[in-house]
């Protein structure tokens, strides 16, 4: 009975010792895991009109299900970013690193991104770290589909 009065307590200390060298944290930074700087980045704000106007109503004018604006971007021939709002939104911001760009912007159906409009073709972007460029394009009414 005396002998397991004292293993208890034996055990409990040594459980309690192990439990702690695991709890043991380097905080000194190592060489090998610095962080990666983080790219630094510019932005292309493209905003749009339809038939030189920002009206919600003649967003959903083609289209039953109403439409988004698709904005694809490209680096080359390479696609390097595609975004779509609401076309009622009339402003979209896309993150890019600093490099030339061209762009093309349609307006799609919601929901299946079939062409409302033709195609515009946007060329000569030159995003600049820290800077924001803004664009502006313009749907006519002769570029509908239907």
């Amino acid at each position: 009975m005396n002998q397991e009065k004292s293993v208890f307590p034996l055990c409990g200390l040594a459980l309690s010792s192990f439990l702690a060298l695991g709890c043991i944290v380097d905080v000194e930074p190592s060489p090998q895991r610095r962080p990666r700087p983080v790219q630094a980045v510019g932005s292309l704000t493209m905003d749009w009109t339809v038939a030189n106007r920002i009206d919600s109503r003649a967003c959903s004018q083609h289209s039953r299900r109403g439409a988004d604006f698709e904005l694809i971007v490209y680096r080359g021939s390479r696609e390097v970013a595609r975004d779509y709002a609401r076309c009622e939104d009339f402003s979209v911001t896309v993150d890019l690193p600093p490099d030339e760009y061209t762009a093309t912007a349609t307006l799609v159906e919601r929901g299946n991104d079939r062409p409302v409009t033709t195609t515009l073709t946007v060329d000569n972007i030159n995003i600049v770290r820290g800077a924001t460029l803004n664009l502006d394009v313009d749907f006519p009414t002769n570029s509908f589909l239907r």
